[in-house]
């Protein structure tokens, strides 16, 4: 059988491009070559897609990438799954692919408009499509979304920055009403804890709503759930998914944000979690409840609050390109689950062929008869 040639995408425009250098190279170096020949392409800060050469790709670094060299998708036509190498105004070379994994956290990468893209180049697309990306990018989408199908939140509310700077008096009157201290405030549509900041008392929450908006246009505001317990859980599937064991983030001293995530060792991750059982089944069931609501396909990891007192579960929010790191819960969750690395990464690519397979059915004219 031959190899299925899969370009994998990695870098972005986006606060979250190192993260994604990092996830990259745990996926490329798990696909099985026997199966997969890899075709990797960096897209750096400043949008350029340039092809990589991963062999010595020195750990947290840009990998060496082809001088002068530009990779353009095309459009499906008549020959789907086309890139075109392009140096010195020249097409050197068309590679033909028959997936894309995208790598991109956050912002032009998660955010569906490449899912997009991938779509109109006429391939499968590892991972949740354009609309589940779309919607679970924004926090203030996801989670009305998720509050209106039942499932719970905290109590949040988000406001437009020409909002904030038309009436802040009233935004923070409401943040103080409604929400109350401890809050966090947070970037609508990032993640990796980027653009977040927990705040203890209405002092410098204004602060905080400020720096937010250097990231995003839009600003969400939350209770903070005291004696929190963060369990995460790993989904698989389109649409019949599958949930992974629980598993409990154990933070040394504060939330847990970037540096804790990407630099601190001191996290334990708990897999499984120590949570009674009745709680860890309704953990699962929340996961691939709001795996539904928020339309995902593929993959996606799904956080949770739980208040270690009143044992109160809420959905924090669903990561859809989840970090791929040695450290990350989403392969770490599998694994514990019994899913290999290899095999978790070949059972995303043949999801992928599968939805695009369905969607490849669906009728794209009307001629008025079947």
């Amino acid at each position: 059988m031959s190899k299925k040639t899969i370009a994998v995408l990695f870098g972005g425009i986006s606060v979250e491009h190192e993260v994604s250098l990092v996830s990259s190279k745990f996926v490329i170096s798990n696909l099985d070559p026997s199966k997969f020949s890899l075709l990797p392409i960096f897209i750096s800060k400043e949008g350029c897609w340039q092809r990589a050469v991963v062999e010595n790709w020195p750990e947290g670094e840009t990998p060496a990438l082809i001088p002068n060299s530009e990779i353009v998708p095309m459009l499906q036509g008549s020959s789907p799954g086309r890139l075109a190498e392009i140096i010195k105004g020249e097409v050197t070379k068309i590679f033909s692919v028959d997936a894309v994994f995208p790598v991109l956290h956050g912002t032009f990468g998660e955010d569906g408009s490449v899912q997009g893209l991938i779509d109109l180049m006429g391939v499968p697309c590892v991972g949740v499509d354009l609309l589940g990306s779309s919607l679970c990018i924004d926090k203030i989408v996801s989670k009305t979304i998720l509050r209106d199908n039942g499932i719970p939140v905290v109590s949040f509310f988000g406001f437009a920055k020409t909002g904030w700077e038309n009436d802040k008096e009233a935004i923070l009157r409401r943040i103080e009403d409604e929400i109350g201290f401890p809050c966090f405030v947070k970037s609508s549509n990032l993640g990796s804890s980027v653009g977040v900041s927990k705040v203890g008392s209405p002092a410098v929450i204004a602060d905080a709503v400020e720096a937010s908006f250097d990231f995003s246009e839009r600003v969400v505001v939350e209770r903070a759930v005291l004696n929190l317990r963060e369990v995460e859980v790993s989904v698989i599937g389109n649409q019949d998914p599958k949930a992974s064991l629980p598993g409990e983030l154990v933070v040394q001293g504060g939330f847990y944000d970037y540096e804790k995530k990407y630099h601190d060792e001191s996290t334990e991750l708990c897999i499984p979690c120590d949570l009674d059982q009745k709680i860890q089944d309704e953990i699962r069931t929340l996961a691939l409840a709001s795996y539904s609501a928020l339309c995902c396909t593929g993959m996606a990891r799904v956080d949770f609050l739980v208040d270690a007192d009143t044992e109160q579960v809420f959905v924090s929010e669903i990561n859809t390109i989840p970090g791929f790191t040695p450290i990350s819960m989403y392969p770490k969750l599998w694994e514990a689950s019994g899913i290999p690395v290899g095999e978790m990464l070949e059972m995303l690519v043949e999801l992928a062929e599968q939805r695009h397979r369905m969607r490849r059915e669906l009728r794209t004219d009307f001629s008025g008869s079947r």
